[in-house]
């Protein structure tokens, strides 16, 4: 890639490095309080609406967001990062860096709260990008149905794909993930990529207007 192109994806590339050095310190040192666990969420958001903000009780609504630096096992971090790298590519061509990085955040709430949604008295620990890496392709199938945009070109796809390819797949992710709701995996967090994909539509008809 020439200079022009590595800083275009400088973004991308600084979001995947950071997701990935959160990783293998939660690995090596253990950021257990960064998981997010949908019962302790949901006990938070009750005492923050009664006027309690203490540390612990904003530190398990951080978690919404933060549990999307954490990753199982190297199997989970790759295949997260291999589609965040592809769907980041392209939104940062479209919009830039300060929607790609916002995205990336509000998406992974998102996620959080689709799994909360699915399982409000779950005391089992989630984590993952996978809800912000559905954000993103929910961001993108909305921007590509609105209108539409450019073919891209990501690395290390041989030739451009258009804006049809790249929406056709995003939905199919999601259905394999709603398929996935009544499948036996319970191990897998289908409430947040549901929720990321969901969430990342609504903030493509806000960003629609901003990105003509």
């Amino acid at each position: 890639m020439n200079d022009s192109l590595l800083e275009r994806r400088l973004p991308v590339l600084i979001l995947i490095a950071t997701v990935t050095l959160v990783s293998f310190f939660n690995w090596s040192m253990g950021f257990g309080d960064w998981m997010m666990v949908p019962d302790d969420v949901v006990t938070a958001w009750h005492s923050l609406k009664t006027g309690e903000t203490s540390g612990n009780v904003l530190q398990e609504l951080f978690t919404t967001v933060s549990s999307a630096f954490l990753h199982a096992d190297g199997r989970h971090l790759m295949g997260n990062m291999l589609f965040l790298w592809i769907f980041g590519v392209v939104v940062q061509e479209l919009c830039g860096w300060k929607w790609l990085f916002g995205v990336f955040l509000i998406t992974a709430a998102g996620g959080s709260v689709g799994q909360i949604l699915l399982n409000t008295e779950s005391a089992i620990p989630t984590l993952g990008a996978s809800g912000a890496v559905m954000g993103m392709e929910g961001f993108y199938f909305g921007l590509a149905t609105l209108r539409p945009r450019p073919d891209a070109k990501v690395w290390p796809i041989a030739r451009p794909v258009s804006s049809t390819e790249l929406a056709t797949a995003a939905i199919i992710g999601v259905v394999l993930d709603f398929m996935g709701v009544i499948g036996p995996n319970m191990s897998i967090a289908y409430g947040a990529h549901i929720g990321g994909f969901i969430t990342g539509i609504v903030i493509s008809l806000i960003a629609d207007r901003f990105i003509r």
